[in-house]
């Protein structure tokens, strides 16, 4: 099964850095850039940590992600400082990647590429 190899989690594997926005459900949609650290917990659980930064905050999170198809995970993310948890999506395409994040406080995009 394609799925089970050990090498499937290693193309997440690493650091990817690069921007986009958060967009809080009560508030005006803001510029991040991110820096995202990604650390292969068996062949297809990823850990994720990410910190972002706009003009008026940084934001730190964690999470875990599962793959679902060799270029796609899915999986839950948590920030402690602000108590918001939710989904995050991760398609990646070569050496970019998008990634979508969404939870009951607001959501996000963001496009990172391979350190």
């Amino acid at each position: 099964c394609v799925f089970a190899s050990p090498a499937a989690s290693e193309t997440l594997k690493g650091t990817w850095s690069g921007g986009g926005y958060v967009q809080p459900k009560d508030g005006e949609r803001e510029k991040v850039r991110c820096r995202v650290t990604y650390s292969p917990q068996g062949s297809s659980v990823v850990a994720v940590s990410a910190t972002c930064a706009s003009a008026s905050m940084t934001i730190r999170q964690s999470g875990e992600l599962s793959m679902v198809s060799p270029n796609r995970y899915v999986g839950d993310f948590y920030n402690s400082e602000y108590d918001i948890s939710g989904r995050i999506r991760v398609n990646i395409s070569g050496s970019s990647q998008t990634v979508t994040f969404s939870s009951g406080r607001g959501g996000g995009s963001l496009s990172l590429s391979k350190r």
